[in-house]
């Protein structure tokens, strides 16, 4: 089994996404082969090993692609999942600074405008609010916001099992080929649904308390 520590990545690979593509090439794999075979797209493969962590799935998925995709070419997946960590950790940070200041320049701005401006944003704000109940309100009823990342359009593999990762608004019920599954508080789910040799149809809805149904379908190819 190929290993590495976290000091050998930065003085051999200098990234994940170097040591990802560098233990695929050794082993004369392609990503459309490894892609089937775990049952995730291609495209988050290549995010992968191109360092593009942004075009990943939000949430524990992932990781989970990052975990899945190191195991499979024999990696050492907890240090290949603590680099990950820190490097989003140091992204959110350096976020979350930023925003601070830009609300600390905001208030002091604010103490020295005069009584007319002050009174026109207080104004601004109740109008804000007042659309937001709004639109709060239309959410209500309206159908949820469905996204499937796996499977994708047309999706074939070898795999008798599938997981069907996908994200909707939060507090949704989330049924896939009839059965219910749970989701997470961010709308973010997973399910492993059975295959069958030739075409599958996927069928995933989602639908809030009040408000009508959102419906996606997929098709899944299985080789035999």
């Amino acid at each position: 089994m190929f290993t590495f520590t976290k000091n050998k990545i930065i003085s051999e690979a200098d990234s994940i996404a170097e040591v990802l593509r560098s233990a695929r090439k050794t082993r004369g794999l392609k990503i459309a082969k490894i892609a089937a075979d775990l049952g995730i797209g291609e495209k988050y493969l290549s995010a992968l090993e191109g360092g593009q962590f942004q075009n990943l799935p939000d949430g524990i998925y992932g990781k989970n692609f990052l975990r899945e995709y190191g195991s499979y070419l024999g990696l050492d997946t907890k240090a290949l999942l603590e680099m990950f960590e820190a490097s989003t950790a140091e992204k959110k940070a350096a976020a979350k600074k930023e925003l601070f200041s830009k609300q600390v320049v905001g208030s002091k701005e604010m103490l020295g405008l005069p009584r007319l401006f002050k009174n026109l944003g207080l104004t601004l704000l109740v109008l804000v609010c007042f659309l937001y109940l709004t639109y709060r309100l239309e959410r209500i009823v309206a159908a949820p916001k469905l996204e499937l990342i796996n499977p994708t359009e047309n999706f074939i593999t070898v795999e008798r099992s599938l997981q069907i990762i996908g994200k909707t608004e939060p507090e949704t019920e989330i049924v896939i080929n009839g059965e219910k599954i749970l989701s997470d508080s961010a709308g973010n789910f997973l399910a492993t649904v059975n295959l069958k040799t030739g075409i599958n149809m996927i069928i995933v809805t989602a639908q809030k308390k009040f408000g009508r149904e959102s419906q996606l379908t997929r098709q899944v190819l299985v080789r035999g």
